[in-house]
């Protein structure tokens, strides 16, 4: 893992030629308050930084504390969208209206969660019929990923940084799905009667693992897709939030989840020193020249690959039957941390657009 010194000097060396801009999905608590916070400072405020989430009351105090250089000093703003990014019809209306007046962007980073999609004892799915847990940490993250890729683009071609950063369970190498890859039949299978706030339930927690998982084939699809651009799943670790400490377990096992609580509690890190570590692994250097990056909760480099700029990528338009199943192995590489095959990646993406087809036409 990376020394603290170099951790808060690469931070402090953070001054770009241009105005950064930044959207933060989920910024109204947790780590991505504080990366969104960390980011106005280290700028002194001479940033755009964007708040998408559902608390705009949250969003307008985290906004209000922000540095607020002269006027005179550039492009800067602060603001704040209000979605619910359970919708993917939400999530394309907020995209629609951003990619029409912004000229480009250089930081997308994703920690939105929500009390569905960190449940332990509720599975279910959104009026558009996608996991609940899935819709928060897989699905709205794929459809900015890709909607706002332009903006992206145009940053890179700029000669400006441009990346993509996905917040959760990074670096334990869990494997991507080849069946039930939407989780219906998981949660038809379970005891509707435990659904609830009685006991965890298996439907559940195969919802968030499952949501860790595809992250993975999210930023390996698109780092072999868009290879100039930086693709990040990284691993907050243990944040002293309400919703980082407590696990709700239902009523049942509430003994058990206080335990767990302060448990957690003894190496779990504040917020704001997590931050520090996650916006290092944003403004890294080794961010430049693109590609996939699979980070540990201290924005250490758990493996990466870069490829070259006229990469082709293998995940579209083909069979999966062609590519290896191997799995820690993209495109014949070894990734430590790394839970995908190309063959699970390519089946995932192949069933992540027919579902947002279905939805968004």
């Amino acid at each position: 893992m990376p020394p603290v010194a170099l951790v808060e000097s690469t931070n402090a060396s953070y001054h770009p030629t241009y105005t950064p801009v930044a959207i933060f999905i989920g910024a109204t608590s947790g780590v991505g308050q504080a990366m969104a916070e960390a980011l106005a400072r280290q700028t002194n405020g001479r940033a755009h930084i964007i708040i998408v989430g559902r608390s705009a009351s949250a969003a307008l105090k985290i906004l209000a504390g922000f540095p607020k250089p002269p006027d005179e000093d550039g492009n800067w703003k602060h603001e704040f969208i209000p979605c619910d990014a359970t919708s993917m019809r939400n999530v394309r209306a907020v995209c629609d209206a951003l990619t029409s007046r912004l000229t480009r962007l250089n930081y997308l980073v994703m920690t939105a969660g929500s009390p569905e999609s960190n449940s332990f004892t509720r599975a279910g799915e959104t009026e558009e019929g996608v996991n609940y847990h899935l819709s928060m940490r897989y699905f709205m993250r794929y459809l900015f990923t890709q909607d706002l890729l332009p903006l992206l683009i145009a940053a890179k071609e700029q000669d400006q940084q441009a990346h993509v950063m996905c917040v959760q369970g990074a670096g334990f190498g869990l494997r991507i799905r080849t069946d039930d890859i939407g989780l219906h039949d998981t949660v038809r299978r379970s005891w509707k009667c435990l659904n609830g706030n009685m006991m965890p339930t298996v439907a559940a927690f195969k919802g968030i693992i499952t949501g860790v998982t595809y992250n993975d084939g999210l930023v390996a699809y698109f780092a072999t897709k868009y290879p100039t651009i930086a693709f990040t799943h990284i691993s907050p670790g243990q944040v002293l939030t309400k919703g980082g400490t407590y696990i709700d377990l239902g009523w049942l096992f509430a003994p058990l989840a206080w335990i767990i609580k302060y448990v957690r509690m003894t190496f779990a890190f504040e917020q704001d020193e997590r931050a520090k570590y996650m916006l290092f692994g944003l403004l890294d250097h080794a961010n430049d020249r693109g590609g996939i990056f699979i980070r540990g909760d201290r924005g250490d480099i758990v493996s990466a690959h870069v490829f070259d700029s006229d990469f082709k990528s293998p995940f579209d338009n083909v069979e999966t039957a062609t590519l290896s199943s191997k799995y820690g192995v993209l495109q014949g590489i070894p990734m430590k941390g790394y839970g995908g095959s190309d063959a699970s990646v390519a089946g995932l993406i192949r069933y992540t657009k027919e579902v947002l087809s279905g939805i968004l036409g």
